[in-house]
């Protein structure tokens, strides 16, 4: 029972706070951006939620380009028109370039979507086979004996530390979503509102441990060694271990790194893995640099541990050695689920084709002026700001929704999908009994 308890310590908080987040996660997502249904015009004169926000800088270079080019042309008498042959060549490549583009692009958002979906479902599973499977009563009728007699049931008599471990459980399980939320924008670490409530109390207590999982810097923190905040690598590995093992032979040695946005600048560690001691393997940096134990696993590391110790006391009789392999199961899809995730935040496109596709977009954009300047005289300039309006905006849509776990208007609704499914386990904890009486 002891054992039990303390790898998944009972944390009940409010269960109306899991309503409250789902409220304002509601109201956060009625301000999103959204395609309208009935006003064609309405869209075409939206600036937010377009892509001219990212493209507007290079759209306003080559509309000055190509003034440039008509005041030579008209103004100084400079003869720089081209043969319309040019352009034809290009555009073929281009188009081919910019449609490839954006359908990896828009592949990559669709996988997000169908894979953090995947995870949510998931969830939604496990938890119900833990709500009803943990601590049920076996059946009324009992077991066949070797000998053909029947073998008296056995009330697996689940206690309120049970029953406080149960709903522990649950909440790792939408803790795990939260989690991997967090951690494909970026954000390391537990110290989130959306975490405290749905993590037990020992994934706290272990932040003050040195060198476990998630919480190394932490623990430095709260044990007096200087760590300010450092960017997603930004401090190779060498400085980390140095700093840490000065500090464990009582001489701390602070970082001199500076705080920035870890989504947006990242950097190389130019340590040799065969340099660093294997005694180090598991210290981190801090929440704002990337652990070397992801949260997530953590959490289902407790929840498989979790599973097998309801079967070493018995409180999984009802569904028997099966049904133990499809709650490890879908534990196993989560982590799947995950790492599908984390492919998608960490890999994106390859560099070559996306500086060579903007390389060719270019090159079209500053053909066209030469090409169209004597057909089309100063009325060139406007031509040129659409065509690249319309094929920069292709790439800036395509830049957008590849990574579709952000914060920007057209990314996914991490924290609405989140609230919703917390708020459900809550209900379930809440509402729903388990025992199968109550429904008959």
């Amino acid at each position: 029972m002891d054992t039990l308890v303390n790898v998944m310590p009972s944390a009940i908080p409010n269960t109306l706070s899991a309503l409250s987040l789902l409220v304002a996660a509601e109201e956060e997502d009625s301000r999103r951006v959204r395609v309208s249904k009935l006003g064609w015009w309405v869209d075409v004169k939206r600036v937010t939620g377009s892509a001219l926000p990212r493209i507007w800088k290079a759209v306003l270079g080559l509309t000055m380009f190509s003034v440039i080019v008509a005041g030579a042309e008209f103004w100084y008498g400079k003869s720089l028109g081209l043969t319309n042959n040019v352009t034809p060549l290009l555009s073929v490549v281009v188009g081919l370039l910019l449609v490839f583009r954006n359908g990896a692009a828009f592949n990559r958002w669709d996988d997000g979507r169908k894979t953090f979906g995947s995870m949510t479902a998931n969830v939604r599973s496990l938890s119900r086979s833990v709500w009803v499977n943990v601590g049920a009563f076996p059946s009324q009728t009992g077991r066949l004996r070797s000998d053909g007699s029947v073998q008296p049931p056995e009330d697996p008599t689940i206690t309120d530390e049970d029953r406080k471990a149960k709903i522990s459980a649950l909440r790792m399980m939408v803790a795990f979503v939260v989690a991997t939320k967090h951690h494909v924008r970026g954000e390391y670490g537990a110290d989130y509102e959306d975490l405290k409530p749905i993590l037990p109390a020992r994934f706290f207590e272990q932040v003050k441990t040195d060198g476990f999982g998630f919480g190394a810097a932490e623990a430095d923190a709260v044990n007096g060694v200087p760590s300010p905040r450092r960017t997603y690598f930004s401090e190779p590995r060498s400085a980390e271990f140095e700093r840490l093992s000065s500090s464990s032979a009582g001489t701390p040695v602070p970082s001199s790194a500076t705080e920035q946005d870890p989504l947006l600048h990242r950097t190389r560690s130019r340590q040799h893995p065969s340099q660093v001691s294997t005694d180090s393997a598991v210290i981190l940096q801090n929440k704002m640099a990337k652990p070397s134990l992801p949260l997530p696993l953590i959490i289902a590391h407790q929840l498989s541990l979790y599973l097998a110790l309801c079967k070493r006391r018995g409180l999984l009789e009802t569904c028997g050695p099966a049904g133990l392999n499809a709650l490890q199961t879908s534990v196993a899809s989560l982590v799947s689920d995950f790492t599908a995730v984390e492919r998608l935040t960490h890999i994106g496109i390859p560099a070559v084709y996306g500086v060579h596709l903007k390389q060719c977009v270019s090159l079209y954009l500053v053909s066209l002026p030469f090409t169209l300047v004597e057909i089309l005289g100063w009325k060139m300039v406007p031509f040129v700001t659409l065509c690249a309006f319309t094929l920069m905006g292709i790439e800036g849509i395509a830049s957008e929704i590849e990574q579709p776990f952000g914060r920007d208007p057209s990314d996914l609704p991490l924290d609405l999908m989140c609230a919703e499914l917390r708020n459900e386990v809550e209900h379930t904890i809440s509402r729903l009994d388990w025992h199968i009486e109550s429904w008959i």
